[in-house]
């Protein structure tokens, strides 16, 4: 890069701030060159996302990535708000990015905040958050027990795991006169990427490659963090995620999809009522459950009996689908199903 080119795209980091709605004419005219030549230095500004655009033709306005750029902490007290939070520290920048992305970055942030205000029983927040090659990311940590912990001691779980299968089925919550337990279900996902880390034990999906994942190598010992990321050229609508899950009538959230191999913990099999017993869990509240056979092998007779007749005869009000099944489980899927019907 020449020292003109150099000084041409420092000159307009510089302006962006004062000039966001007429940079391109400013810099032209103060540095005599033309606005082609502004408007070349900016796509590449633009592609090392240095820089952000905003809006179209005549309504375009640039904004610096590194107003996304903050680390903030805030202390757990009555008057703690996660939207008075937002609208004070986060609005502001993350109205510049496309609706439909500001939207799920509000959603999932006040979800989160609001979470560890509430149920963390820790002592403060931190709020990292950033905009690096046209990425959103926002993290949420607390000092609290721990999620999975706070899941385990209220909902008597055996295992701190059973409550990643617990929140990944959704309306699952420690205070239902609160809380619907949505927030965490929806907000992994509205984002590209979305991970939650406590006690050891890390959940993540990934939705661009559409994978789930339970690991517990984690060293997050302490606390809970939520890390949320999402491209500012992403297309997916808040709005229509939730209309995947809903009653289309009278727009209840009846609807579900779990993947089963999400409560394997470190059995080698799918073969026990126990472990079905762990997948179905907070299903009964749903009118329509997809259970996702990815990854898994071979169930047991004793796995899906326990799904396909127990449970099924005690909520025969409820659809059950599969998707995803191999041959061997699909077989055992569908002799589970005769022998229910049978009885």
């Amino acid at each position: 890069m020449t020292k003109e080119n150099q000084q041409i795209k420092h000159f307009i980091l510089e302006q962006v701030e004062q000039h966001p709605n007429d940079l391109v004419a400013f810099c032209a005219k103060k540095l005599n060159v033309s606005r082609v030549t502004i408007h070349r230095h900016l796509a590449k500004l633009l592609a090392t996302g240095k820089v952000i655009k905003s809006g179209v033709t005549s309504q375009v306005s640039y904004y610096l990535a590194s107003a996304f750029r903050e680390h903030r902490s805030f202390s757990i007290e009555k008057t703690l708000s996660e939207y008075l939070v937002w609208n004070d520290f986060y609005k502001e920048a993350f109205s510049v990015l496309p609706k439909n992305i500001f939207v799920i970055c509000e959603y999932g942030f006040t979800e989160i905040f609001n979470n560890a205000i509430d149920h963390s029983h820790g002592n403060s927040i931190v709020v990292h958050t950033s905009f690096d090659n046209s990425v959103v990311i926002i993290d949420v940590i607390d000092d609290g027990i721990g999620v999975f912990r706070n899941l385990q001691n209220i909902l008597k779980f055996d295992d701190p795991r059973e409550g990643v299968v617990a929140l990944a089925n959704g309306k699952v919550t420690t205070d239902s006169v609160d809380h619907t337990g949505e927030g965490i279900f929806f907000s992994s996902r509205a984002f590209d990427r979305f991970l939650l880390s406590a006690n050891n034990i890390s959940y993540g999906r990934d939705n661009i490659e559409n994978d789930w994942f339970l690991n517990s190598e984690t060293q997050q010992s302490k606390g809970t963090k939520v890390h949320m990321e999402i491209s500012a050229k992403a297309t997916t609508d808040l709005v229509a995620i939730f209309q995947k899950f809903q009653d289309p009538d009278t727009l209840a959230f009846n609807k579900t999809y779990t993947l089963v191999k999400l409560s394997k913990f470190k059995e080698d099999r799918f073969i026990s009522r126990s472990q079905a017993k762990r997948l179905l869990y907070g299903l009964e509240k749903f009118q329509e459950i997809t259970l996702d056979f990815t990854g898994v092998d071979i169930v047991g007779q004793g796995f899906v009996d326990q799904i396909y007749r127990v449970f099924q005869n005690q909520h025969s009000d409820i659809k059950l689908k599969y998707i995803n099944a191999n041959e061997n489980v699909e077989f055992m899927i569908k002799r589970g199903l005769s022998t229910a019907q049978l009885g």
